[in-house]
Protein backbone atom coordinates (compact mmCIF):
# COMPACT_ATOMS: atom_id res chain seq x y z
CA UNK A 1 0.00 0.00 0.00
CA UNK A 2 1.29 3.28 -1.08
CA UNK A 3 2.35 5.83 2.02
CA UNK A 4 -0.22 8.86 2.66
CA UNK A 5 0.73 12.21 0.17
CA UNK A 6 4.24 13.62 1.88
CA UNK A 7 4.19 16.82 3.93
CA UNK A 8 7.57 17.36 4.09
CA UNK A 9 10.11 16.24 1.04
CA UNK A 10 13.72 17.02 1.14
CA UNK A 11 15.99 16.36 -1.99
CA UNK A 12 19.65 16.74 -2.59
CA UNK A 13 19.89 16.59 -6.71
CA UNK A 14 23.09 15.12 -8.46
CA UNK A 15 23.95 18.93 -9.82
CA UNK A 16 25.97 18.32 -13.13
CA UNK A 17 28.40 19.69 -10.99
CA UNK A 18 31.93 18.29 -12.67
CA UNK A 19 35.04 20.60 -11.22
CA UNK A 20 37.48 21.98 -13.75
CA UNK A 21 40.92 21.00 -14.13
CA UNK A 22 42.88 18.00 -15.19
CA UNK A 23 41.98 16.47 -11.88
CA UNK A 24 38.97 15.48 -11.12
CA UNK A 25 37.78 17.34 -7.89
CA UNK A 26 33.97 17.13 -8.23
CA UNK A 27 30.36 15.22 -7.56
CA UNK A 28 30.91 13.49 -10.61
CA UNK A 29 33.95 11.24 -9.05
CA UNK A 30 31.31 9.96 -6.06
CA UNK A 31 28.59 9.39 -8.18
CA UNK A 32 25.84 9.79 -11.61
CA UNK A 33 25.79 13.07 -12.21
CA UNK A 34 22.25 14.84 -13.86
CA UNK A 35 21.23 17.33 -16.16
CA UNK A 36 18.59 19.76 -14.73
CA UNK A 37 16.36 19.68 -17.37
CA UNK A 38 15.89 15.98 -17.05
CA UNK A 39 15.28 16.11 -13.20
CA UNK A 40 11.68 16.54 -13.26
CA UNK A 41 10.80 13.85 -16.06
CA UNK A 42 13.08 11.54 -13.07
CA UNK A 43 11.46 13.04 -10.01
CA UNK A 44 7.60 13.54 -11.12
CA UNK A 45 7.88 9.52 -12.92
CA UNK A 46 9.87 8.16 -10.19
CA UNK A 47 6.53 6.48 -8.67
CA UNK A 48 7.02 8.27 -5.08
CA UNK A 49 6.23 11.67 -5.87
CA UNK A 50 2.86 12.11 -4.07
CA UNK A 51 3.17 15.74 -2.38
CA UNK A 52 0.73 17.00 0.11
CA UNK A 53 -2.03 19.31 -0.59
CA UNK A 54 -0.35 21.66 2.06
CA UNK A 55 3.33 20.84 1.83
CA UNK A 56 6.91 21.74 2.20
CA UNK A 57 9.61 21.47 -0.48
CA UNK A 58 13.67 21.51 0.79
CA UNK A 59 16.01 21.29 -1.49
CA UNK A 60 20.19 21.35 -1.29
CA UNK A 61 21.89 23.63 -4.59
CA UNK A 62 25.27 24.44 -5.18
CA UNK A 63 26.41 28.48 -5.77
CA UNK A 64 26.24 27.48 -9.52
CA UNK A 65 23.49 25.62 -10.04
CA UNK A 66 20.91 28.35 -7.08
CA UNK A 67 19.49 29.34 -10.78
CA UNK A 68 18.62 26.04 -11.57
CA UNK A 69 17.32 24.83 -8.34
CA UNK A 70 14.93 28.08 -8.18
CA UNK A 71 13.59 26.48 -11.41
CA UNK A 72 13.32 23.04 -10.51
CA UNK A 73 11.25 24.18 -7.53
CA UNK A 74 8.86 25.93 -9.70
CA UNK A 75 8.61 22.96 -12.02
CA UNK A 76 7.58 20.71 -8.90
CA UNK A 77 4.60 22.76 -8.50
CA UNK A 78 6.38 24.72 -5.30
CA UNK A 79 6.93 27.93 -4.22
CA UNK A 80 10.12 29.50 -3.30
CA UNK A 81 10.08 31.35 -0.29
CA UNK A 82 13.62 31.36 1.35
CA UNK A 83 16.57 29.61 2.46
CA UNK A 84 18.84 28.10 5.27
CA UNK A 85 22.31 28.21 5.34
CA UNK A 86 25.19 25.63 6.23
CA UNK A 87 28.02 27.50 7.53
CA UNK A 88 31.00 24.89 7.18
CA UNK A 89 33.32 25.16 9.90
CA UNK A 90 36.86 24.12 9.59
CA UNK A 91 39.09 24.99 6.37
CA UNK A 92 37.67 26.72 3.53
CA UNK A 93 36.67 24.38 0.23
CA UNK A 94 37.30 25.47 -3.32
CA UNK A 95 36.10 28.50 -5.57
CA UNK A 96 36.61 30.68 -8.32
CA UNK A 97 36.23 34.16 -6.55
CA UNK A 98 35.42 32.90 -3.14
CA UNK A 99 36.71 29.99 -1.75
CA UNK A 100 33.41 27.90 -0.21
CA UNK A 101 32.79 28.24 3.49
CA UNK A 102 28.86 27.39 2.54
CA UNK A 103 25.75 25.77 0.94
CA UNK A 104 21.94 26.42 0.37
CA UNK A 105 18.90 24.92 0.84
CA UNK A 106 16.39 25.89 -0.56
CA UNK A 107 12.52 26.08 0.60
CA UNK A 108 9.56 26.46 -1.00
CA UNK A 109 5.73 25.54 -0.09
CA UNK A 110 2.87 24.15 -2.10
CA UNK A 111 -1.08 25.57 -1.10
CA UNK A 112 -1.02 26.50 2.55
CA UNK A 113 2.67 26.61 3.87
CA UNK A 114 1.52 27.67 7.37
CA UNK A 115 -0.89 25.21 7.45
CA UNK A 116 -1.30 23.30 11.19
CA UNK A 117 -0.72 20.41 9.02
CA UNK A 118 2.47 20.90 8.09
CA UNK A 119 3.87 23.35 10.08
CA UNK A 120 4.86 23.70 13.49
CA UNK A 121 4.08 26.46 15.94
CA UNK A 122 7.85 26.61 16.74
CA UNK A 123 8.97 30.14 16.55
CA UNK A 124 12.48 29.57 17.40
CA UNK A 125 14.36 28.27 14.44
CA UNK A 126 16.93 30.07 13.07
CA UNK A 127 17.84 30.08 9.00
CA UNK A 128 21.98 28.91 9.83
CA UNK A 129 23.14 25.28 10.68
CA UNK A 130 26.46 25.66 11.53
CA UNK A 131 28.58 22.20 11.44
CA UNK A 132 31.63 20.37 10.01
CA UNK A 133 32.25 18.82 6.72
CA UNK A 134 31.32 14.98 6.88
CA UNK A 135 32.01 12.55 3.75
CA UNK A 136 31.36 14.01 0.18
CA UNK A 137 27.63 15.64 -0.30
CA UNK A 138 26.74 14.15 3.54
CA UNK A 139 24.79 17.14 5.00
CA UNK A 140 24.94 17.82 8.60
CA UNK A 141 22.82 15.80 10.97
CA UNK A 142 21.14 19.32 12.37
CA UNK A 143 19.68 20.11 8.98
CA UNK A 144 17.85 17.30 9.52
CA UNK A 145 16.63 17.88 12.58
CA UNK A 146 16.16 21.32 11.88
CA UNK A 147 13.52 20.59 9.13
CA UNK A 148 11.56 17.90 11.30
CA UNK A 149 11.42 20.79 13.91
CA UNK A 150 9.95 23.04 11.25
CA UNK A 151 7.64 20.27 8.90
CA UNK A 152 5.25 17.63 9.86
CA UNK A 153 5.25 14.57 8.43
CA UNK A 154 5.18 11.79 6.58
CA UNK A 155 8.49 12.51 5.05
CA UNK A 156 10.46 11.21 1.89
CA UNK A 157 13.93 12.24 0.75
CA UNK A 158 14.38 12.19 -3.21
CA UNK A 159 17.94 11.29 -4.06
CA UNK A 160 19.09 10.28 -0.67
CA UNK A 161 22.38 7.98 -0.21
CA UNK A 162 21.77 6.93 3.68
CA UNK A 163 18.58 6.17 5.59
CA UNK A 164 17.17 8.61 8.28
CA UNK A 165 14.53 6.92 11.53
CA UNK A 166 11.34 8.21 10.26
CA UNK A 167 12.14 9.25 6.72
CA UNK A 168 11.00 7.41 3.34
CA UNK A 169 14.12 7.28 1.24
CA UNK A 170 14.32 7.21 -3.08
CA UNK A 171 17.17 7.12 -5.15
CA UNK A 172 19.95 5.13 -6.52
CA UNK A 173 21.82 4.81 -3.56
CA UNK A 174 18.87 4.65 -1.30
CA UNK A 175 18.89 1.68 0.86
CA UNK A 176 16.00 -0.66 0.00
CA UNK A 177 13.59 -2.72 1.73
CA UNK A 178 12.46 -5.06 -0.78
CA UNK A 179 14.53 -5.41 -4.10
CA UNK A 180 11.42 -6.16 -5.85
CA UNK A 181 9.55 -3.53 -6.15
CA UNK A 182 12.71 -0.86 -6.74
CA UNK A 183 10.21 2.00 -7.69
CA UNK A 184 9.06 2.06 -3.97
CA UNK A 185 10.18 4.38 -1.27
CA UNK A 186 12.76 2.76 1.63
CA UNK A 187 11.06 3.09 5.08
CA UNK A 188 14.08 4.73 6.98
CA UNK A 189 15.47 2.56 8.97
CA UNK A 190 19.01 0.61 8.64
CA UNK A 191 21.99 2.95 7.72
CA UNK A 192 23.58 1.26 4.74
CA UNK A 193 23.49 1.76 0.76
CA UNK A 194 21.92 -0.27 -2.31
CA UNK A 195 21.54 0.45 -5.76
CA UNK A 196 17.79 1.70 -6.08
CA UNK A 197 15.70 2.61 -9.02
CA UNK A 198 16.55 5.89 -11.05
CA UNK A 199 15.11 5.07 -14.12
CA UNK A 200 16.43 8.19 -16.08
CA UNK A 201 20.01 8.26 -15.11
Amino acid sequence: MPPPPYRCILMDPPWNESGGGRIKRGADRHYPLMKARDMPAAILGSGVWRPAKDAHLYMWVTNNYLPKGLWLMEALGFTYKTNIVWLKSGRAGLGQYFRGRHELLLFGIRGRGKAAEVCTPRRDLTSAVVAERGRHSEKPADSYALIEARSAGPRIEFFARRARPGWDAWGNEAPKADASAPQEPTQGGDDHRSQGDMRSR
